[in-house]
């Protein structure tokens, strides 16, 4: 697998869970698949491959098709939010990994998730989110139902697909993203997109 193809599966990542953002915000509820992907990807700290952050590639196959679409190059309608959602995510994630010692703290806090039972699972993580990230600026407000967002159990389940977002973002760092290369390489990555989704559907 080449560079470019590591960088578009987490940014393929982000974008699905920046996706999930909005769905929960608009709709109260998440895909369940997909929702399951950008939590194992917030555990697997020590994976294989880039694909493996993620279950495999079918576990970005959402965030993939985004990108196969031309959401880069184009957004259209609800996309656009997810774009925005997914430009503020990486903006913050450098923030961090800049303090240095903010990064080891929260490196250190989304290793002990690991001993949190699935029940308590979202509550940990939109915690951490909370502490690390949701102070930092620019703040990402999140657009949607009001009768959803008031309701006790969606923020957590938000701040969870932010964290997630977040866990993608940095994956993308470490694959020597950044955005001058979501400018200059968004066509080889919309390539890249729809040979890794042929991949998934043979």
């Amino acid at each position: 697998m080449n560079l470019i193809e590591e960088r578009t599966i987490a940014l393929a990542g982000l974008l699905q869970a920046c996706g999930q953002v909005q769905t929960i915000a608009r709709t109260g509820a998440a895909d369940p698949a997909v929702e399951a992907a950008c939590l194992k990807s917030i555990m697997v700290l020590d994976a294989m491959s880039t694909p493996a952050v993620y279950g495999g590639i079918q576990g970005v196959r959402t965030g993939l098709n985004m990108i196969a679409d031309g959401v880069m190059s184009s957004p259209q309608g609800d996309k656009v939010e997810i774009l925005r959602y997914a430009m503020s995510l990486i903006h913050l994630q450098n923030q961090l990994y800049l303090d240095s010692s903010a990064f080891n703290a929260f490196g250190q806090a989304v290793e002990q998730l690991s001993a949190v039972s699935s029940d308590e699972l979202t509550q940990a993580c939109s915690d951490l989110y909370q502490k690390f990230i949701s102070e930092m600026r620019p703040q990402i407000i999140v657009q949607g139902e009001q009768n959803f967002l008031q309701r006790e159990d969606i923020p957590p389940k938000i701040r969870t697909m932010l964290l997630a977002g977040i866990r993608s973002a940095v994956l993308w760092q470490q694959k020597d993203g950044g955005k001058f290369k979501l400018i200059w390489q968004r066509t080889r990555m919309q390539n890249a997109a729809r040979d890794l989704l042929r991949q998934v559907t043979h």
